[in-house]
């Protein structure tokens, strides 16, 4: 009778030592992790990288794949719209994107009292349009973006025609992204 006692302290002791760590470790992982404490001023200063702000774009080829890409566009409101395409989907967005450079260099369809807004996009591939508004000497650009996700325009900046000051406009900045992304190259962050 002792002996069989003595058996279930000894078991009930083992059975103690086991359960305790696995109970203390469970207290442990309950709390929140620190979080460290980002300066993002000191950041800035010491990198040159500032928080994104304003309308943007990003695309990248999905990983393992240079015939599918991840794309995505912010209108600097705090929405965004992304989607996945492929490279013949890429193409077109970027026929239609220098398209729209090369029209918004022109005096075609320029308004004089109010502007005239040009919609460039190709026939079958709805999801990535442009639209040109022009008045007087200035082209404005609208980029929208639709995926099963959403719908997304953003505003993509304005050139001066006849400007000798180097153009420069988000649409420009997509362009380019498009065609580094169609290279292979990764985009600078």
């Amino acid at each position: 009778m002792q002996a069989k006692l003595m058996i279930r302290i000894v078991a009930l002791g083992l059975l103690a030592l086991l359960i305790s760590p696995a109970v203390f470790a469970q207290e442990r992982t309950k709390k929140p992790p620190q979080k460290p404490a980002i300066d993002l001023e000191r950041m800035d200063s010491r990198k040159g990288l500032k928080p994104p702000s304003g309308p943007s774009f990003y695309i990248a080829p999905l990983e393992g794949s240079r015939l599918m890409f991840s794309v995505l566009l912010a209108d600097g409101g705090g929405n965004t719209v992304a989607g996945t395409f492929t490279l013949q989907q890429i193409d077109v967005f970027e026929a239609v994107l220098q398209a729209a450079q090369a029209f918004a260099l022109t005096d075609e369809k320029v308004g004089s009292g109010t502007p005239i807004t040009t919609r460039l996009m190709e026939q079958h591939e709805w999801s990535l349009f442009v639209d040109v508004s022009k008045i007087g000497n200035q082209s404005r650009f609208y980029v929208s973006l639709i995926t099963p996700q959403g719908r997304l325009t953003t505003e993509a900046g304005e050139i001066t025609r006849g400007s000798k000051k180097e153009p420069s406009a988000l649409l420009l900045d997509i362009l380019s992204q498009v065609q580094a992304a169609k290279a292979g190259i990764t985009p600078q962050q």
